[in-house]
């Protein structure tokens, strides 16, 4: 067998064993909390696991440390299943994964899904600096105020987490900003905070009163300093305009007719002779 044919021999064998372990691979799971992951103690919680044709078994895996603590499984063929915390306590809240398995597959995890109870402390402040409504393209900071010293804040939009951020410590309380260099249609909405502790990641305070940021068109540009530079720029060159044509009018007047003028003396003494 010649080399060139040996070598797409083992291209081909390469590709379709490549092939075959993108088509066994099973589609990723989804886990979502229905009502939400954020709530306070003593709440039912559902979870719903999404998985894919095929699957025969699911399963809910909590975050401990390093590991992951198997929490329920469900025998089912059905595309999702559901499992439930009748009553969450401090225990129950925590980071969560599921997955699935088929008959010779087992799927990957899904995306992490963060249960918190938000009711452990006082609720913060959040406002908008330098205010709301805010012009398009212009900065934005939205800022969470506690009196109380935590060291962690969250902001949500709509529901949605949008980010975490350290607060900085002060003697009154707390304060976390959340910057936005430049605004745009889309950061328009409702925004929450949360603060809480470090140590305590999943014990969150109540929710601030909610923040509606409005945004409006484009700031209106200010040419006001542009044109009085420009206006200073056009009196000064007129004044030097002056000056010059003042100095030729005087030169002028001083000798009639542009002829250098000429001495009375002399003249005088030339014609005495």
């Amino acid at each position: 067998m010649s080399p060139a044919l040996s070598a797409l021999l083992c291209l081909g064998l390469c590709l379709g064993h490549r092939m075959r372990a993108q088509a066994d691979k099973l589609p990723r799971p989804s886990l979502r909390a229905e009502n939400g992951s954020l709530g306070p103690l003593g709440r039912r919680v559902t979870f719903r696991c999404r998985g894919s044709p095929g699957a025969v078994e699911y399963f809910l895996e909590k975050k401990l440390g390093r590991e992951l603590k198997r929490i329920e499984y469900v025998e089912s063929e059905e595309v999702e299943v559901e499992f439930s915390i009748p009553r969450m306590t401090l225990n129950d809240t925590g980071i969560y994964f599921c997955h699935y398995r088929t008959a010779s597959l087992w799927s990957e995890l899904s995306d992490p899904l963060e249960l918190v109870a938000t009711d452990r402390y006082d609720p913060p402040s959040l406002s908008a600096w330098p205010s709301s409504p805010v012009a398009e393209g212009e900065a934005e900071t939205l800022r969470c105020y506690s009196g109380n010293r935590y060291d962690r804040s969250a902001l949500y939009k709509d529901g949605e987490q949008v980010t975490k951020a350290p607060a900085q410590l002060h003697k009154w309380g707390s304060q976390a900003d959340f910057p936005i260099p430049a605004v745009t249609p889309a950061h328009g909405g409702t925004y929450r905070c949360y603060s809480f502790h470090s140590l305590s990641p999943h014990e969150w305070s109540f929710p601030s009163d909610p923040l509606e940021l409005k945004v409006t068109g484009p700031a209106a540009q200010d040419y006001t300093v542009g044109n009085v530079i420009r206006l200073s720029l056009a009196g000064l060159v007129l004044v030097l305009l002056g000056v010059l044509l003042g100095e030729a009018w005087n030169s002028c007047r001083g000798h009639p007719g542009g002829a250098p003028a000429s001495s009375d003396k002399g003249e005088g003494g030339a014609g005495g002779h």
